[in-house]
């Protein structure tokens, strides 16, 4: 391993791990999946007219054009949703939740992975990082959604505690005297919602380093956050500093690839190429504009352009997400060192079927062993013959004065 700093320096270590197969692989089919559920559920709110917008708005402004990026996709989405009634929230509720599903498995899988190479050099396979995610699903599922569940359980008190100011002179007492209980509720509401956003990006790498669950994640989050809170910053500053240009950079080099691919692919194809190119980078895919291109090749051609320039964007947000992902666990293990003192190669690893049963009859054969040999000892114990003790030699009486041997006589 790499020296440590412990402090924004390791964050750019987040650059080389980043280009990984497996981590991109996993971003890749996050954002396919992603846009996928935002489609289909923009659609169904559509369908029922609940929203304006159409999934094809999103198709043909967004994901086609050259110009617009996936940022857009998100910020456009956001001011859709703004404009949605509270009836009309149900909808908006599925899309979080379906979307958090999605990351739960991609997320966990990225900071697994991103997690076993920081900490101990290592690199594990496609399935053993998906294999983990699955284990750990609910962990993922539920670490952003404790403090949101927080926030809406005293959101709920303070709204309660004002229905029952409607009640008639009782009310409005009720309202003065309790009201210090809504100020404190109001103080936990902006603690607990703004700890838990900024702190979100240490939930899945607290999970995928520890082996946890959903309470370790939220608990660790506040604490590193709370602790240690310069540290904290700098380090998410560096995160959002650092993933910004390479964001930026990622995207010039994709549309510089992208023009100079038109470009001289236009300079030989000729008016032909111009014409599907108009249509493509036009920003309008309707019939009438497919229909002006003639040739069903034509047609066919300008199509595979389009679906080229989505993957193209996808792959861009692919590298930005790995990124966040291997940067946040670099964050997650360097806050974890200097609150904890925990060391940076200190990670859960889990252990194989195969490799458990192989120890657990381990066990069951050195258990074995054991009662074999103490049965061994007591039955040793009960035959053994019993010794007799010794006699002792019998001591001659003492001579009385006067007496003597025969001999001595003689």
């Amino acid at each position: 391993m790499q020296g440590i700093t412990q402090d924004v320096r390791d964050i750019l270590r987040g650059f080389k791990m980043t280009v990984d197969f497996n981590k991109l692989i996993f971003a890749f089919v996050g954002i396919v999946f992603s846009i996928i559920w935002l489609l289909v559920v923009l659609a169904f709110l559509s369908a029922l007219g609940l929203i304006d917008t159409s999934p094809f708005v999103i198709i043909n402004h967004v994901l086609i054009s050259p110009r617009l990026g996936l940022s857009y996709l998100f910020s456009a989405f956001l001011s859709v949703m703004v404009t949605v009634d509270w009836a009309e929230y149900l909808g908006l509720v599925v899309l979080v939740v379906g979307l958090l599903a999605i990351w739960s498995i991609i997320g966990g899988a990225i900071t697994r992975l991103a997690a076993l190479e920081f900490a101990r050099d290592e690199k594990i396979g496609f399935k053993e990082a998906l294999s983990f995610a699955s284990k750990k699903f609910w962990s993922y599922f539920w670490s952003p959604l404790t403090p949101a569940l927080g926030v809406l359980f005293f959101v709920a008190c303070n709204i309660i505690g004002g229905l029952f100011g409607q009640i008639k002179y009782i009310g409005e007492i009720a309202v003065a005297i309790g009201f210090p209980l809504a100020i404190l509720s109001g103080f936990l509401i902006i603690f607990i919602g703004i700890i838990g956003v900024i702190g979100f990006f240490l939930m899945f790498p607290t999970i995928s380093a520890e082996g946890s669950d959903a309470f370790d994640a939220m608990s660790r989050a506040y604490s590193y956050v709370i602790s240690k809170p310069k540290h904290f910053i700098s380090l998410f500053l560096g995160i959002i500093i650092c993933g910004t240009i390479f964001a930026i950079f990622v995207s010039l080099a994709a549309c510089l690839i992208m023009q100079t691919s038109f470009y001289t692919v236009g300079f030989g194809m000729g008016e032909k190429f111009e014409s599907i190119k108009a249509v493509v980078v036009g920003g309008a895919y309707g019939k009438a504009q497919m229909a002006s291109l003639g040739l069903l090749s034509m047609k066919f051609t300008a199509l595979m352009l389009m679906i080229y320039i989505v993957l193209i964007k996808v792959a861009v947000g692919s590298l930005v997400v790995a990124f966040a992902g291997s940067a946040s666990t670099i964050a997650y293990f360097l806050l974890r060192k200097d609150v904890d003192g925990t060391d940076i190669n200190d990670v859960y690893i889990e252990e194989k079927e195969g490799e458990e049963e192989k120890r657990e009859e381990e066990k069951e054969e050195t258990k074995v062993e054991t009662e074999k040999v103490e049965t061994k000892a007591t039955e040793g114990k009960q035959t053994a013959p019993e010794e007799k003790p010794k006699e002792k030699p019998k001591e001659k009486p003492p001579e009385e004065p006067g007496e003597s041997s025969p001999e001595k006589q003689t």
